[in-house]
């Protein structure tokens, strides 16, 4: 099997082509996996990228079988519990075989493996994951190419990279290698060329300068003097990554001595500005402000502060490398003790045995411009007296805490943004943008340190795989520079070394905080980490800490933080709750917990992965502190939900759902069912399927009316209305929900006497009585009966604008629109717009779709069907997010109505194919009756058997992204 070029199957009679495009998916991803078992969700993701029909498995099968057939031997792809796997050695698929034969450091295979490369890999296959797996396979065909380039002489190495930098004047590794190629055959002025067009492309397509490694390339060949006589090997000068190959000051120059590279100490602890040969992205405006306070002759205290991994070093060292004068300290590896005399040996301070250390050095560092003291986390003390001597100077200090001391200017270095983070993981990995790409920086918490280890890894193991693998970041991400700093050579070693900086009680604090899936409060880590009750008098001293030392106020507050932080509580298992606050603090100040708005915290994902390694024996008790807070925090919001304050409330779930997912699946029995009862508005409102489905999964626990009610209206949503009526009925006594629900399937399969009998039912709580008047409503006006409903939905806008409940409200004028829409058009058109501005801040899906729907069915009923059609994209759009199958459906009634009056007769029978069986009023039937007769009589019933099969096929998603594509033509055309 070959992909490294076009997809080609040769079986022992000749070529084998599979039937279909869905055939060759499915073969050329099991080829790529070859020996190895690949998920049918990945199968069907592959077939189906957009999304998956609900056939999807069967038809995978069956396409599975027809590929078996065309096979020498159909045993070569078998089903197990991991699924579908292909039985055929690496050796048989090029791709495969091309990676082992790159495997080795070089040698005689390399020719072996360049001559299995017939092109671009996987051509036809534009989607994921084989995108991905192709950009891994084009960037490993490169790097191969640059080394073969080195065994051949001049000339045939410049031939052979020819070309391929032609195609892509951006890859850097082949412009410098061509270049080098051609300045060793005398051709100074051709590699110049190479390298202008590179720093061009560079600049025009990525918006970034040439690294600094293009730069000393161009300066090495500008210098040569004589040709070099070494193949394909740099001239002389021609720069290796390494310290040495820098200039020894900035651009400026340096009349001192000891600035710069010679400034190293022969420790090690003084050095240079760290050199760097990658590019340096995303930190504009963060080098503007450093560089802005540092700005000026005179003294300034800087403290660039974040958590390990983020950048502090390379934002100082980019920020002063053009500067003169610089000293540079790096601090890690130093003990506190040796901090004083590793700063002196950086500033040149001699310091005698009777002098005043700190006096001296101040002396010393005034001669220089700015001395940077670099990693001091570990060494704040010695710092923050350093800091004290040396007012005179100009002095920059990282660490993942600030010093504390007076006059300290600190810049908070926050991660990257998340397109910064996508461009550094593409550049650094040679990978495409990508959703997934999208996913793994945001799961590394946009830190660059974590995305370049990340980085190195899906160069060799490709983006889909990392991805997979994300969940074992610690292990996986263990490939930094060999050169680098070791804290940084792993993700686990900048955690570890953070960690390690921690005293028992804060580590404790932060192991227990891993608990927590999304944001949580002060009181939230509390209820996690403290098992006794709250005094009074602590209660005002946590809320004083908080208050104070959260928000950065003062010393005063710091104080607290810092010395609550540093008690023992004699190794207790649980901290006491008035220290809490305080040491959530001190955490915050090291940049091991995140603020994220006000009053909410964070993890980064990294630090929880390792902190929740460490929970050990305390774990079991710290997630059932969890679950029950988090049941309990679930059900005060499902109250709110029916308040003036549901925008709150639906805002909080929104915060609290990573951790309400959390405590569900982990959560006993009788905790799950509470749950599942607590989200059932929220869910229901919002269209939360996911939290609607928790009814389901709690059906083993005691029975609630409004967990069952979650499983039935997730039933409901699907399209399953006989299992929707039949988990309902089990309510006992039904509530509200229950009777809701099961009014809300009479509704919708026409059987308008149930319907009533249920809405009717729905008393006490004035929400409830809204749906149920605002049922009772739909029933009579669907059923002919509108003047009734009217009167009935009036009753519900009365009641509904009492309770002051933004989603009561648009439910009500959504049912009085419904019922005025064929009497007085204009005012249900009001009533229908006013919902949707109600329902829409407080994420009201359902009812913001509804009259949505409801309004483009008026409007393409009664007058021009241009804005109707224009809406309409919005409605289906509305509808898919919701993620309400049968309501969708209702949606596309209308749709194909709307279509057959403007003449649109193939997306209407198309549409019309697609539809699942559904039962109708009478006044819709009729309008279905009379689009179907319009359409068949313009086409003839032979054209639309056909469009309707087509529809079948296609399925309601499909279909409706025919339909949106159809309303945009008609859109351009002017139609209406």
């Amino acid at each position: 099997m070959r992909v490294l070029g076009p997809f080609e199957v040769d079986g022992e009679n000749g070529p084998i082509h599979p039937a279909g495009a869905s055939q060759r998916v499915i073969l050329a991803l099991l080829a790529l996996h070859a020996g190895r078992p690949v998920p049918v969700s990945a199968l069907t993701d592959a077939v189906w990228p957009e999304s998956p029909p609900p056939s999807a498995r069967n038809t995978l099968q069956s396409h599975v079988a027809r590929l078996r057939s065309r096979l020498p031997t159909p045993a070569l792809i078998t089903l197990g519990p991991a699924g579908y796997r292909l039985g055929l050695p690496r050796s048989h698929v090029d791709a495969l075989h091309f990676e082992d034969l790159t495997r080795p450091a070089a040698g005689p295979r390399v020719p072996e493996a360049m001559a299995l490369w017939r092109g671009d890999p996987l051509p036809e296959f534009a989607g994921e994951p084989f995108r991905g797996i192709a950009a891994r396979l084009v960037t490993l065909h490169r790097t191969l190419l640059v080394r073969h380039a080195v065994s051949l002489d001049a000339a045939e190495a410049a031939a052979s990279l020819q070309a391929v930098a032609d195609a892509d004047p951006c890859w850097e590794d082949g412009a410098v290698a061509l270049a080098a190629a051609l300045a060793a055959t005398g051709r100074r002025g051709d590699a110049l060329e190479v390298l202008r067009r590179h720093s061009d492309a560079v600049i025009d397509r990525l918006g970034l300068d040439p690294s600094p490694r293009v730069r000393r390339t161009q300066l090495t060949i500008l210098r040569a003097t004589t040709p070099p006589s070494a193949g394909a090997r740099p001239p002389a000068g021609v720069p290796v990554a390494g310290p040495d190959t820098a200039p020894a000051s900035g651009p400026f120059g340096s009349e001192d001595p000891a600035v710069g590279v010679g400034a190293a100490s022969t420790t090690g602890r003084g050095s240079g500005v760290p050199l760097r040969f990658s590019s340096f992205l995303g930190r504009a405006e963060e080098q503007q402000e450093l560089a802005a306070l540092l700005a000026g002759d005179g003294p300034a205290l800087v403290s660039v502060v974040g958590p390990g991994g983020v950048g502090k070093t390379r934002l100082v060292a980019e920020t002063v490398r053009a500067a003169t004068g610089v000293v540079w300290v790096d601090a890690a590896g130093v003990r506190e003790e040796d901090l004083t005399e590793a700063l002196a040996v950086g500033v040149g301070a001699r310091v005698a045995p009777a002098d005043d250390p700190f006096t001296v050095i101040a002396a010393a560092a005034a001669r220089h411009r700015i001395v940077v003291l670099d990693n001091c986390e570990h060494v704040l003390g010695t710092a923050a007296r350093l800091a004290e001597a040396l007012r005179a100077a100009r002095l920059v200090v990282t660490s993942q805490e600030s010093l504390r001391v007076d006059g300290e200017q600190i810049l908070r270095l926050a991660p990257l943004g998340a397109a910064a983070a996508r461009r550094l993981f593409c550049e650094r990995a040679g990978a495409p943008p990508s959703a997934l790409v999208d996913e793994i920086v945001e799961r590394l918490d946009l830190l660059p340190l974590a995305i370049e280890l990340a980085a190195t890894q899906a160069a060799a193991l490709g983006v889909a795989e990392l991805h997979a693998r994300l969940d074992d970041r610690l292990e996986l991400l263990n490939r930094g520079p060999r050169d680098g700093d070791p804290r940084h050579r792993t993700l686990r070693a900048v955690v570890a070394w953070s960690f390690g900086l921690l005293d028992e009680p804060s580590a404790r604090l932060l192991r227990r905080l891993a608990v927590f899936a999304g944001t949580f409060t002060v009181t939230a880590a509390e209820a996690v980490t403290a098992a006794e009750a709250v005094t009074a008098t602590e209660a005002v001293t946590a809320a004083e800490v908080a208050a104070g030392a959260l928000a950065g106020a003062g010393d005063e507050a710091v104080t607290a933080a810092e010395a609550g932080a540093g008690a023992r509580d004699g190794g207790e298992a649980d901290l006491p709750r008035a220290r809490v606050a305080a040491l959530l603090a001190g955490l915050v100040d090291r940049s091991l917990v995140v603020r994220d708005g006000p009053g909410r915290f964070r993890l980064l994902e990294t630090v929880r992965a390792y902190a929740a390694e460490g929970a050990g024996l305390d774990r079991a008790v710290t997630e059932a502190r969890h679950a029950e807070m988090m049941a309990a925090a679930a059900g005060d919001l499902d109250r709110r939900m029916h308040g003036p304050d549901q925008a709150a409330a639906v805002r909080e779930f929104d915060a609290l759902l990573p951790d309400l997912r959390l405590a569900f699946a982990r959560g006993t029995p009788e905790t799950r069912v509470r749950l599942a009862a607590a989200v059932y508005r929220y869910g229901y409102r919002c269209q939360q399927y996911e939290v609607l489905a928790w009814g389901r999964a709690a059906l083993d626990g005691p029975p609630h009316p409004d967990a069952l009610a979650a499983a039935a209206t997730h039933a409901w949503g699907r399209g399953d209305l006989r299992e929707a009526r039949e988990l309902a009925s089990r309510a006992d006594p039904p509530g509200a929900a229950a009777h809701e629900v099961l009014g809300d399937v009479a509704l919708v399969a026409c059987e308008a006497g149930t319907a009533l009998r249920h809405y009717r039912a729905m008393g006490g709580d004035p929400v409830h009585r809204v749906s149920g008047l605002v049922g009772e409503a739909l029933v009579l006006a669907w059923s002919g009966r509108v003047a009734e409903a009217t009167v009935v939905a009036g009753e519900a806008v009365a009641l509904a604008d009492g309770t002051g409940n933004p989603s009561a409200r648009a439910e009500a004028r959504y049912g009085l629109g419904e019922a005025l829409g064929d009497i007085d058009p204009d005012r249900a058109l009001a009533l229908l717009a006013e919902a949707v501005e109600l329902a829409a801040p407080v994420d009201d899906r359902l009812f913001r779709a509804a009259a949505g729907t409801a309004a483009v069915a008026v409007r393409s009923r009664h007058g021009d069907p241009g804005p109707a059609l224009a809406e309409f994209r919005e409605v289906l759009r509305l509808w898919r997010r919701a993620g309400n199958d049968t309501l969708h459906a209702a949606a596309l009634r209308n749709l194909l109505v709307l279509l057959a009056r403007v003449g649109a007769d193939e997306t209407a029978a198309l549409l019309d194919g697609a539809l699942p069986p559904a039962a109708v009023y009478p006044a819709e039937a009729a309008r279905l009756r009379r689009a179907r007769a319009a359409v068949a009589e313009r086409l003839g019933p032979d054209r639309v058997t056909a469009l309707r099969k087509r529809g079948e096929l296609l399925g309601p998603v499909r279909v409706t992204e025919e339909a949106a594509r159809a309303i945009d033509v008609l859109l351009a055309r002017g139609c209406g």
